[in-house]
């Protein structure tokens, strides 16, 4: 399955949205949303972050070509996040 939400490890805890939206901007097409997950205690980054890209295409092609890529002198791991399964109520089942 694919799909339009990448998954970016080997963050610095100094990466911005803006920089990231950049980078995937430039190379592998429109970012829809950058969300960084922070530290409450900190306010810096986890060192992870989720990128949603408009397209199923746009997505495989920046991870396709933005794997392994630096960003704040480390080099990114990405991998497209697996839309979970909807679990239906057993009252759902057999309905028109």
């Amino acid at each position: 399955m694919i799909t339009s939400k990448i998954l970016i490890g080997n963050l610095s805890t100094e990466a911005l949205e803006d920089h990231i939206r950049e980078v995937f901007t430039g190379t592998a097409g429109q970012v829809s949303a950058v969300n960084i997950p922070t530290d409450p205690r900190t306010g810096k980054c986890r060192g992870y972050a989720f990128v949603e890209m408009n397209t199923d295409a746009e997505a495989q092609k920046a991870v396709d070509d933005l794997n392994g890529h630096s960003i704040n002198g480390r080099k990114i791991a990405m991998s497209l996040v697996e839309g979970k399964p909807t679990k239906r109520k057993w009252y759902q089942f057999n309905a028109g």
